[in-house]
Order: C-alpha cells, then sequence, then structure tokens
C-alpha cells in the first residue's frame, strides 16, 4: 500500500513497534508493524508499506507492516505526496502541485533526467532547479541502494536494521564499507556483504574482504562450539569461502595489534583465538586452579556431619555419594559428576543439611532446570542469569569481582550446559579463593555440551586437576526402569534393549509420512489414554529443519492438535490461542528466559498474552520473534528439562546429528514413559558414532599445566 503519513499513534524509544495513521486513497488506515523510524517523520511523509491487511478483535481492519520504503508512487495523487514529503528544498504543496499538473505521472522522469524543464514552472527558477537536482539526486540513489539490498534477498525487517544501526550513512557504509554489515547488524553474515563489495567492484583480495572472510571463520567457529581455529584450519575455512589466503597472515596481524585476535603458538603449531575467549579460558584456569588449592568452608568433623545430615534427611547415602559431599565440605571447589539415577540431588540434600549454613545459593542454566533443582532440594534455586544479576542496560552481570555474590557457598547443576564466557561471569562473582566459600559444580559430562564455545564440565573432569567425585550406583528406579537402563547403556555406547513394553518403547518407522502418523496417534490418543495430560507429552528431535525436524514438526501438531483456535498471530509462523510455545532467549524486561514453557492465553494491540507457569507475561509484537512452537523441541533445547512422557523421533534422515550423547540426553529427559520413533539403523548409528565433534578448546591443558 502507499500513502502519507497523517499522525503517529504510539511509538516508545526503547521498542521498534508503532502505530501510524495514513491516509491511502483518501481514507484513514492504521498501520502497525517494525515502524520506528517512520514515527520520527513528518506528517505527510508518503510511504510504501509492505505487509498484510488484518482484522484487530478491538480496533478493527488495519494493515501490519513487515517493511516500507519512501516508495514510487503510482498515482498522481500519491506522486503530489510524495514529492511534497521527499525534503525537497523549496518543494512544498504549491510546487509539488505545479509540478504534477505540468507533468503528470512523468514528472519523476523528469526529475531524474531533465531536471531543466522544472525552471518553466511558476515559483520554481534557475537557482531553485540546481537544489532539487542534488536532493533529487540523493532521494534516488537512496531508493537505488533499498532495490540492490532486496535484490540480494535482505527482508524488510533486516533492512530496517540496517537503516536503524546508520541513519543517515547507511549508502555511504553500505557502498564504502560493506562488510561492516557482516559485523554490527544481526542476520547478516559475510556472504551477503560480499555480495555487496563484489558490487561495488571492490578486489577479491582486497584487505577489508581478508580480514573479513577470518572474523567470520572465528565467529562460526564459536557458534559451532569452538574457542580457537588451529592456523591450518583457518586457512582451509578461509579458503572455502573463496576468499584468496595470501592475506590471511596480514589480516591476523592487524586483528592482534587492534587486541581483536590473539596468536598462541605451541611449537610449530599456532591456535587463532578472538581476545576475549582467550582471556576468559585462561582467566578460568587461574581461577579454578586457584578455589582448586584453597581448604573450604568446614574442615572438621566431615564424617560426623555426614551421618548426621543422612539421618535428619531421612537417606541413606552410597559410598561415592558420602565421598562427594566429604569433598564438597571440605574443598574450594568439587565436581560431582554421574548419569541418571546416580543420586545427584539426593546427595546435594544431604550437603546443604551437612553445611548448617542457609546462605549457601543454588543455581543452573536455565529457568526449568533451577525450578527442578529448586523442587528436589526444598531450597530456593535461581538462573545464573538472575543470580549474577543480568541487566544490559547497566552493561551486563551486575555482580562481578567488586560486587561479589554473598554467602558461604555456591551450588551449580546442570554445569555440562554451560559456555566458556558464562563460566567466566560466574567464576568473577565468587569471593576471592582465600576466603571460606564453597563451589560445587554438578552435571553429566555425558550429555551433549553448552550451546555456546567450549565444554567446561568435560575439560574440568579431563584435566584431573580439580578435585572430582564420580557417582556409579544408580538409584533412581533401580526397580527395573528400562529407560535408565537404556541411558547406561548409551552411555557405554552399548546398543540398548529395545522393548515394546514397561516404561520404554521403540516402534519403527522408515517413511517419514508414516512416521508422523503414528506420531500424532501417539500424542493424541495413547498417551492420554494413559493418563498423561497435554503438559506432560513432549516430542524431541535432533534438528530444527527438514521433514521431520522441529519445526515441521510443529506445524503438524500443532494443525492436529489445536488448528481450530483463534488466531493470535498469522503468516508463515502463526500462533494460535492455546499454542505450546517456548522462549528461546533471555529477556529479563519481561523476566522470561530461554527454556521457559508457555501456553498462548490470546492477544490486544500490543503484543500476545502468555502464560509462562502462571505467571502472565504480555510479550509485545516485535519480542515475538523470541517466541516459537514447543509441541516439538530440539534436543538441545530439552536439556536442563524433564518431561513425564518423551516421545524421541530418531530417523535416518537426521544424518550428522546422530550422535551418541545427543541420544543420552534425550533418553535422560524422560522420568516415566519414553517412546523412541524412527528406525533401529538411525538408533544403531547414533549410539556408534562416538566422535562427537570435540571442540577446539584448550581449558583442559591450561589446568594441568598450572598444576
Amino acid at each position: 500500500i502507499e500513502g502519507g503519513i497523517q499522525r503517529v499513534l504510539w511509538s516508545r524509544a526503547n521498542s521498534a513497534y508503532s502505530v501510524l495513521f495514513l491516509e491511502v486513497n483518501g481514507e484513514s488506515l492504521t498501520a502497525v508493524g517494525d515502524l520506528s523510524l517512520l514515527a520520527e517523520s513528518e506528517p505527510g511523509t508518503f510511504v510504501s508499506l509492505e505487509g498484510r491487511y488484518e482484522s484487530h478483535p478491538v480496533h478493527g481492519r488495519q494493515f501490519r507492516a513487515v517493511g516500507w520504503l519512501h516508495g514510487s508512487p503510482r498515482t498522481e495523487h500519491g506522486l503530489r505526496l510524495y514529492l511534497e514529503s521527499a525534503g525537497i528544498p523549496g518543494v512544498g504543496k504549491k510546487i509539488a502541485g505545479r509540478i504534477v499538473d505540468a507533468f503528470g505521472m512523468g514528472a519523476l522522469d523528469v526529475l531524474t533526467n531533465q531536471p531543466e524543464k522544472l525552471a518553466d514552472i511558476e515559483g520554481i527558477g534557475s537557482k531553485r532547479v540546481k537544489v532539487i537536482r542534488e536532493r533529487w539526486a540523493a532521494e534516488v540513489d537512496g531508493r537505488s541502494l533499498l532495490i540492490t539490498l532486496r535484490g540480494l534477498g535482505l527482508s524488510p525487517r533486516l533492512i530496517e536494521r540496517i537503516r536503524r544501526r546508520y541513519r543517515d550513512r547507511t549508502a555511504e557504509v553500505v557502498r564504502r564499507e560493506p562488510y561492516r554489515l557482516a559485523e554490527e547488524i544481526p542476520g547478516i553474515g559475510f556472504r551477503t556483504a560480499d555480495q555487496l563489495a563484489r558490487e561495488q567492484g571492490l578486489p577479491e583480495d582486497h584487505p577489508d574482504r581478508v580480514r573479513a572472510a577470518v572474523v567470520h571463520c572465528l565467529d562460526k567457529c564459536t557458534q559451532d562450539g569452538h574457542c580457537f581455529l588451529r592456523h591450518e584450519e583457518l586457512l582451509f575455512e578461509v579458503d572455502r569461502l573463496g576468499v584468496p589466503t595470501a592475506g590471511v597472515n596480514e589480516a591476523l596481524e592487524a586483528g592482534e595489534a587492534a587486541g581483536q585476535i590473539v596468536r598462541e603458538r605451541d611449537g610449530e603449531s599456532e591456535r587463532i583465538w578472538y581476545g576475549p575467549l582467550f582471556d576468559a579460558e585462561t582467566f578460568v584456569a587461574r581461577e579454578l586452579q586457584a578455589r582448586a588449592s584453597t581448604q573450604g568452608a568446614l574442615v572438621f568433623d566431615r564424617g560426623d556431619r555426614v551421618v548426621a545430615a543422612e539421618s535428619a534427611e531421612g537417606l541413606v547415602l552410597d559410598e561415592s555419594q558420602r565421598e562427594a559431599v566429604r569433598a564438597a565440605l571440605n574443598g574450594g571447589v568439587v565436581v560431582v559428576t554421574g548419569g541418571p539415577g546416580t543420586g545427584k540431588t539426593t546427595l546435594l540434600r544431604v550437603l546443604l543439611r551437612a553445611v548448617g549454613a542457609d546462605d549457601w545459593l543454588l543455581a543452573s542454566p536455565t529457568g526449568r532446570a533451577a525450578k527442578r533443582l529448586q523442587e528436589a532440594t526444598g531450597r530456593p534455586a535461581s538462573t545464573i542469569h538472575r543470580l549474577l544479576e543480568y541487566n544490559p542496560g547497566e552493561g551486563g552481570f551486575q555482580r562481578n569481582v567488586s560486587n561479589p555474590l554473598e554467602g558461604s557457598g555456591l551450588i551449580v547443576d546442570e554445569a555440562s550446559m554451560i559456555d566458556l564466557p558464562l563460566f567466566r561471569a560466574l567464576l568473577e562473582a565468587l569471593p576471592y579463593p582465600g576466603e571460606s566459600f564453597g563451589f560445587v559444580l554438578v552435571g553429566d559430562a555425558d550429555q551433549l555440551p553448552s550451546v555456546g564455545p567450549g565444554q567446561i564440565l568435560r575439560d574440568i573432569i579431563a584435566s584431573g586437576a580439580v578435585p572430582t567425585v564420580r557417582l556409579q550406583v544408580v538409584h533412581r528406579q533401580a526397580d527395573g526402569s528400562q529407560i535408565v537402563e537404556a541411558a547406561h547403556a548409551i552411555r557405554r555406547g552399548e546398543v540398548p534393549r529395545l522393548p515394546h513394553g514397561g516404561d520404554f518403547y521403540t516402534l519403527e518407522r522408515d517413511d517419514p509420512t508414516a512416521l508422523r502418523s503414528t506420531l500424532l496417534r501417539i500424542v493424541k490418543d495413547r498417551l492420554p489414554a494413559n493418563g498423561f495430560g497435554p503438559a506432560d507429552i513432549q516430542v524431541l528431535a535432533p534438528t530444527r529443519k527438514g521433514p521431520l525436524g522441529v519445526v515441521e514438526l510443529n506445524r503438524l501438531l500443532q494443525r492436529e492438535l489445536n488448528g481450530g483456535s483463534t488466531p493470535v498471530r498469522e503468516g508463515e509462523r502463526p500462533l494460535l490461542e492455546g499454542d505450546r510455545v517456548i522462549c528461546v532467549k533471555n529477556n529479563y524486561d519481561l523476566e522470561i528466559f530461554n527454556g521457559d514453557l508457555g501456553l498462548v492465553m490470546g492477544r490486544e494491540s500490543e503484543g500476545v498474552h502468555i502464560d509462562f507457569d502462571g505467571s502472565k507475561v504480555l510479550v509485545p509484537w516485535d519480542d515475538l520473534t523470541m517466541i516459537e512452537l514447543a509441541y516439538a523441541v530440539t534436543v538441545h533445547k530439552s536439556q536442563g528439562s524433564e518431561y513425564p512422557a518423551v516421545v524421541l523421533v530418531l530417523h535416518p534422515s537426521h544424518g550428522l546429528m546422530l550422535r551418541r550423547n545427543l541420544f543420552y540426553t534425550a533418553v535422560t529427559r524422560a522420568r516415566s514413559f519414553l517412546c523412541v520413533l524412527g528406525t533401529s539403523r538411525a538408533w544403531y548409528r547414533a549410539v556408534q558414532q562416538a566422535d562427537e565433534g570435540r571442540r577446539n578448546t584448550w581449558l583442559a591443558q591450561r589446568l594441568r599445566a598450572a598444576t
């Protein structure tokens, strides 16, 4: 649609979402969406919006915009509005009308190719023609730039991000420094910036191109969980981008001089790091070594305290659990690791009783994991981000070296999920190692590692430099649980027995269509008939994409389980009232966090109401990108959670994601019922694929070298 802005109904400085009144074909129309830059425009500004009409239950017919341009009008009325609002000195309502009266829809061609003709129009003259020519050339250049960006496949939302970031300098940055977009605009990668640069005629061996390729390769390696690239790996990745490698060393020297890159030499090999990750890993190694050599808060009567705590809790620990409690009472830092059912949370209850202090802190990486920890121990627990009082508006974590945590100790559960930057922030917030402060890391190193860079728990255990207790005895559901039995078999690299009864079922379905049909019967009929409600059931899959990835499975499950409900958001990613959703990004303003599950309740003009475990939150429209359907979630997203009933889809189409630690993690999410749906070929491959994509980290070596 095209029209002129009449007035701004709603806009806020900290939100991209705006509501505008437009004049379209002589009538008023409400436009909503990511229009914050338009909200700064003068009334009368001519715009073209891209989007769709929708019917709001309160406000009626409106247009939801997904992008906009100061576009080319298609009517004489629109052309008058356009010329009035183009910011051309001396061209107001009267002059714009005279130009359109004189040249009709050919006015734009006159402005572009024959501006001298404007001198014949009353009120313009030859002097004003020069000013109009220059201003119009800039307008055409800006529109040409936007057309170029759309031609590269950039979405209206991405173009809006670019314009919001650079404002009046957008054209200059895009044409002269295109690789800045890859570094500074989320959603724009090296290849898009490279296309822009090549269109500007930048040579393929230009230093900016080589430097951008190096940065891209390092960034991609951290997204894959690595902390560094070996020099030969970096050359290989740069070459894969089609960038000459001759300039890589020069780019590394420039990055090193700027403090962006660290080159760590070890004999004939060289490790290339992002500076912040190198600093984080060396800090973590020093801090852990210092804490491992420090005596803890309690150094006497440990045996008596453990026995007394067991009695008070009405529990009897096995010897490995007692060893873990004694180690926690004795050392400045201790790691407790074990598989499912080995009694990790049980020993935490005894430990908390044994320390006899109410000021021990409990935390987990995700909200759901923190809730489980709180339920298991009866003590308050929080996410690590909340524990450290994360506030992006105030510069990040408010608990840090200068404002450390208060208390006698800290227990962190699900430690395998912690990445290197977060672990550094956590260690920085602990009291000085010389003070009496206990630090206990609890987790299962055989599960999937963190989404972010590093493999903290695995490296600490592998180093042998930090006191570590391995729990060996299976307690939970030891009376024949096939789920626990299968998990430990997978952990050992053995294919579990594939039963068809008890709490663990396997169903062979090779054809994707037949598999989806079986999945529906299980979720819609079989599980509800056996007492599992909708909130108890979770479908898991290894991947997002593909015919059996969570995106397609969610579309299927939404349609079949909730398809008749009222829409609250339409389009490619519709949301309906009653939909099960998951938050995929921390939002501290709304107090919802990565991994939180919710239920869509309804909508209003400013956003969508979602119930997150009894807490009703209004999620603004422009924050809905962090909300996804959760009838099915990836195994990675399920980490830290536990569900009464799990249906795991494991199929050959999942390819390289069929790994032992993924299979193991998925199985350990099920509390009472597990069905593995797919093919035995996929299950065998997952168990046999022991190479879990080992990450490039150096923490274990640093810890060993420090001892």
